[in-house]
């Protein structure tokens, strides 16, 4: 019998992140310092490396602020849930049937 071994997650590094977020380095270093992105595990030689959750937390920050939300509102939704507790549909929808 042979063991199923899942695929290793992949791991960016911040340069990667930022380019596939469209976020600059400095300002991803910003958003840790400010505690909107969780500061992400460092790989033996102190490089910060980051998962697919932290990449979309970063998108969702980069979208939220492009739509005017300021960092407190941002820290606010992510707090409620973030991109990954949540669709945008279920949030619309008990936002509808709470009002």
């Amino acid at each position: 019998m042979t063991a199923i071994v899942a695929p290793r997650a992949e791991t960016l590094p911040i340069g990667e992140l930022s380019k596939r977020s469209g976020v600059n380095i400095e300002t991803i270093r910003y958003y840790e310092r400010v505690k909107l992105l969780s500061p992400p595990p460092r790989t033996a030689g102190g490089r910060r490396v980051y998962d697919s959750t932290g990449l979309r937390i970063l998108v969702f920050i980069r979208r939220s602020r492009e739509l005017g939300f300021s960092l407190d509102d941002i820290r606010t939704l992510l707090r409620l849930g973030g991109p990954e507790k949540a669709s945008c549909r279920e949030v619309a929808r008990d936002r509808r049937t709470s009002s």
